[in-house]
C-alpha cells in the first residue's frame, strides 16, 4: 500500500451502523430547528375577523395589524346581510368562532338585540364623535358614511346636475339611475325627513321613471365608472372619491337632506380569543382608523366634525331601524322594484 492511499485511508471503517450513526448527528440538529419553527408558527396566535369592507381596504388594515401585533388575522369577508346571518346562525347552532365584527351599525345593532356582543370599555371612545358610540357601548364606529350620489363626468354635464331630489323626477332622467338594492336604512331615514306619506309618494314616482336595482356598492361605483350607469342614487362617498382619484371620469354630489351612518366595530360575547380581538377592537378605533384616513374614508375623529357639518347631515338611528326593520325592508323593494 502506498502512503498516498494510507493517507487516503480512514482509521474509522464505514460500517452500516456508523453511517446510521452519523444521519443521526446530522439530522437531529435539522429536525430540531424545524420541530421549533413549526412549534413557533402554530403558537402564532389568532384572531378571526367577519367583515363586510371592501377587500382591497380591508387587506391593508388587517396586514398593517399583523405586522404591529405578531398575530394571524382569519378573515371572513361578505355582505352586511350574510355578516349578521352568520354571526346570529353560529351562535345558535353553539359555535363560538368569530372574535370581532365589523359591519354597517344597524346590522351591529341587530347583533346587540340579540345578545351578541360584549361592552366594551376602551378610552378611544372619547375621541369620536357621538353617533359613532352606541349608548350601550357594544359597538363603535371608525368610519362614517355619507350616502351621496355620483356621476359618470362623460354621460352627466354639469349643467345637468340635479339640486334637489325632485329634479330626479324630470323626463332627461329616465332610466338612467341606478339604486343600491340594499339600502333600506338609507330609505327609512330619508323617507321620514321627508315625511313618510311624501316620501313614499316620491320614491314609488322614481322608480316609476326607471330606477335601475345593482347589488353592492363597489359593483354600482364600477358601474358608473365604466359608463354603464349614469347617475347612481346611493354610494357610500369614498368609493367614487377613490376611484376619481384614481384617475375614472366619475365625481359626486351630495343632495339634501344627507344621509350619514357609522360602521361598527364589535367583539362577540363568547370571543374565542378575548385579548386579541381587543387588540383588534382598539387598533380599528386607533392606528388603524388613521390608516383609514389615508385610503380616503371619512373617519369618525372628533377633529373631522367640522367637516361634516358643512353636509348638515341626518344620521341614521340604528335602534330605530330595527324596531321596524321587516316592514321597512318590504317597503324598500316593493317600491325600487316598482311593485303596484
Amino acid at each position: 500500500m502506498t502512503c498516498d492511499e494510507k493517507r487516503g485511508q480512514s482509521n474509522f471503517p464505514v460500517t452500516p451502523t456508523r453511517v446510521r450513526s452519523y444521519r443521526k448527528i446530522v439530522l437531529t440538529p435539522f429536525l430540531l430547528v424545524l420541530a421549533l419553527a413549526c412549534g413557533a408558527a402554530s403558537a402564532q396566535p389568532t384572531v378571526n375577523l367577519y367583515s363586510s369592507m371592501a377587500e382591497k381596504d380591508l387587506r391593508r388594515l388587517v396586514v398593517e395589524f399583523e405586522r404591529r401585533h405578531g398575530a394571524k388575522v382569519n378573515v371572513w369577508r361578505s355582505g352586511k346581510n350574510r355578516v349578521l346571518q352568520r354571526v346570529i346562525s353560529e351562535a345558535r347552532a353553539g359555535r363560538n368562532e368569530v372574535d370581532v365584527i365589523h359591519n354597517p351599525s344597524p346590522e351591529m345593532e341587530a347583533l346587540h338585540r340579540e345578545k351578541l356582543l360584549k361592552v366594551m370599555d376602551s378610552p378611544l371612545h372619547a375621541n369620536l364623535i357621538p353617533q359613532a358610540v352606541a349608548p350601550h357601548r357594544e359597538w363603535a364606529g371608525p368610519r362614517v358614511y355619507l350616502f351621496v350620489q355620483a356621476y359618470n363626468t362623460r354621460m352627466v354635464p354639469k349643467a345637468e346636475l340635479p339640486k334637489t331630489y325632485d329634479d330626479l323626477l324630470h323626463p332627461r332622467w329616465k332610466g338612467r339611475i341606478a339604486i343600491e338594492g340594499k339600502e333600506q336604512e338609507w330609505f327609512f331615514t330619508l323617507v321620514q325627513a321627508m315625511g313618510e306619506a311624501e316620501g313614499l309618494k316620491y320614491f314609488r314616482a322614481l322608480a316609476a321613471n326607471g330606477l335601475q336595482v345593482r347589488m353592492g356598492n363597489a359593483l354600482l361605483t364600477n358601474l358608473v365608472v365604466a359608463g354603464d350607469v349614469a347617475f347612481a342614487l346611493t354610494l357610500y362617498s369614498y368609493l367614487p372619491a377613490q376611484a376619481k382619484r384614481a384617475g375614472a371620469p366619475v365625481d359626486w354630489i351630495a343632495l339634501a337632506p344627507t344621509i350619514a351612518a357609522t360602521d361598527a366595530v364589535g367583539i362577540a360575547a363568547r370571543a374565542p380569543h378575548p385579548k386579541l380581538a381587543q387588540q383588534l377592537y382598539d387598533f380599528m378605533l386607533g392606528e388603524g382608523q388613521a390608516l383609514m384616513a389615508e385610503m380616503g374614508h371619512i373617519v369618525s375623529h372628533r377633529r373631522i366634525s367640522p367637516e361634516l357639518e358643512r353636509f348638515k347631515l341626518t344620521f341614521i338611528d340604528p335602534a330605530a331601524v330595527i324596531q321596524d326593520y321587516d316592514r321597512w325592508t318590504k317597503l324598500f323593494e316593493d317600491t325600487i322594484y316598482n311593485r303596484q
